[in-house]
């Protein structure tokens, strides 16, 4: 009758295969962003603090600040529509750049729009819109962008 015997050289054997091997089984997705199947040309939502990837495209933007917001009210009848400005970090194969938006140019001269990489970035809204019956975080805000390939 034979027995099966397994001795310290075994291990020893096994371990040297799967040693090299180990540091590509925990880290192939460690760090990176789940991407979802945005489109270009169709609005994009970004919450406070969060970051979207492209999954066909080589783009990440991160909605980073709220720089002010003094929109007239939901609820109120005002003299002017007042202007909403953000921060967003955008990323295009793998070069970042902190940009400012406006939901109302000529106010600060901060642009509704940036051109990047080849890319246009488009501000469509922020939500929540202003009310003076509820109060507001900076992480109940949501941005919408919308991205496009410049034309060439």
């Amino acid at each position: 009758m034979k027995t099966n015997h397994k001795t310290p050289l075994n291990h020893w054997f096994l371990l040297l295969i799967y040693l090299p091997l180990f540091p590509l089984m925990t880290t192939s997705c460690q760090g990176e962003s789940p991407c979802t199947d945005y489109q270009l040309g169709n609005p994009a939502e970004i919450d406070f603090k969060s970051t979207i990837n492209f999954c066909t495209e080589p783009i990440s933007i991160t909605f980073s600040k709220i720089l002010g917001d003094s929109r007239c009210p939901e609820n109120v009848q005002c003299i002017w529509q007042g202007v909403v400005e953000l921060e967003v970090v955008i990323a295009v194969n793998g070069t970042e750049e902190k940009f400012s938006l406006s939901s109302y140019p000529p106010f600060n001269n901060i642009p509704s729009e940036v051109s990047f990489m080849g890319y246009l970035f488009k501000l469509v809204d922020v939500t929540p819109y202003p009310n003076t019956t509820k109060s507001y975080t900076e992480k109940d805000y949501t941005v919408i962008l919308q991205v496009d390939k410049e034309e060439e």
